[in-house]
């Protein structure tokens, strides 16, 4: 296992795209709260604030607005990205092999490639967040601490969601053994998809009645975790809780794991 650690962690280090996403996330992060915290500062000097202007505002800085629960996290998408190359640069050029051979042990590489995954999207989200947050009290230190409990508790939760698609996108892409395939369904279902859904839902008459199961949709449940707008009245209530959230959009990531594995366990290379 130590072996297939260190493998994974030089191989992660050494290719050009894990460098060049990880500095896209941490650029279009800050500079997305950049852009945000400035017309945030012009709009407050030129009209005034209430207290209510000030509530989330934080969290939806250093989330790049994905705190406001119907924006998904721009930084975590690019870092998924990450989670698919580390599969799909194996199968695309023919790696696996010789990944196998010099490991020998399919579990110690498969457990290696999400642990180092999950540890460089975690840090990478975290530093981008702060980071975020740092131009925010620049901006907005004399209208709010930016830097709040709350907000601390959604970087946490920021955190965990851009491990958890991350392991999602992996755990897809070795299912399918495709990364272009895995690429476009990384976009396509939550920004397409589980829209048309919705929409299927309200055109249909005998559907209309049963839009709460909507909530249950992976990626809108996903986006409740950082959720700082809505106001749940239970885990699984109409809207999901950050927990029950977590719950429904991990379980699939789990699912998907659980599956990746027992394929790549019995699959040829």
């Amino acid at each position: 296992m130590r072996s297939a650690f260190a493998y994974e962690w030089m191989r992660i280090r050494t290719i050009r795209s894990t460098w060049w996403l990880t500095a896209l996330a941490v650029v279009l992060g800050v500079g997305i709260s950049t852009l945000f915290s400035w017309a945030i500062h012009h709009d407050f000097s030129q009209s005034g604030i209430s207290e209510s202007d000030l509530d989330g505002l934080g969290p939806a800085i250093v989330t790049q607005l994905a705190a406001s629960g119907q924006i998904p996290s721009v930084v975590c998408f690019v870092l998924a990205i990450l989670g698919i190359f580390a599969w799909g640069h194996e199968y695309r050029h023919g790696m696996i092999r010789a990944s196998l051979t010099a490991l020998n042990s399919r579990t110690a590489l498969w457990v290696a490639k999400f642990v180092v995954v999950a540890v460089w999207v975690a840090v990478v989200a975290f530093v981008t967040q702060v980071l975020s947050g740092l131009v925010g009290m620049i901006y907005l230190h004399q209208y709010l601490s930016v830097f709040g409990g709350e907000t601390w508790s959604i970087i946490g939760r920021q955190v965990v969601f851009g491990v958890l698609l991350a392991w999602l996108a992996m755990a897809f892409t070795a299912t399918t053994r495709s990364q272009a395939f895995a690429l476009v369904a990384l976009f396509l279902w939550p920004l397409l998809i589980e829209h048309l859904i919705q929409v299927f839902f309200l055109l249909v008459p005998g559907l209309r009645d049963h839009t709460d199961v909507l909530r249950f949709l992976p990626f809108l449940a996903g986006n409740r975790m950082v959720d700082v707008i809505s106001h749940p009245t239970g885990t699984f209530g109409d809207p999901l809780s950050p927990l029950g959230g977590a719950l429904v959009f991990g379980g699939l990531a789990v699912v998907l794991m659980a599956a990746s594995y027992a394929l790549f366990e019995k699959r040829d290379a």
